[in-house]
């Protein structure tokens, strides 16, 4: 077995929202992912790694796709968060990855197809289901 990454599109109800993130620290707006840890399922790294990444606390709710870049299996889980979340943040990513230390600015983007051109490529590839998703 490859590879294995979780792509989370996390969201929140009130419009409906996606939230992103740019980097302090490199350039793009990505959403939160992360490699599965031995043992440990897609559901399982999405929370752990947007809790990681974000300090947010989710649920998934379904994976929306499958897809294969460069040998890595890539599945986008569809997240909520919690209401009353603030419109943007900053936080240091947590954890024992590659990006620990990094610092990320969180924003929340109306989901729609203009995500397609707004996120990193790679970030942006189920974005018709989540559309589909939170109708």
């Amino acid at each position: 077995m490859g590879p294995r990454k979780a792509f989370v599109y996390v969201v929140r109800r009130d419009g409906p929202r996606l939230l992103v993130f740019d980097s302090l620290d490199e350039p793009g707006c990505e959403v939160p992912k992360g490699g599965l840890e031995a043992g440990e399922t897609f559901a399982e790294a999405a929370v752990r790694e947007v809790r990681e990444e974000t300090g947010v606390v989710v649920r998934v709710v379904r994976e929306l796709g499958v897809t294969r870049y460069e040998g890595e299996e890539q599945r986008f889980l569809l997240a909520e968060a919690a209401d009353g979340l603030p419109e943007s943040f900053e936080h240091t990513v947590t954890g024992d990855g590659v990006d620990r230390g990094l610092r990320y600015a969180f924003r929340w983007l109306p989901i729609d197809a203009t995500l397609r051109t707004q996120l990193v490529q790679g970030c942006g590839a189920f974005v018709d289901a989540l559309m589909e998703a939170v109708r």
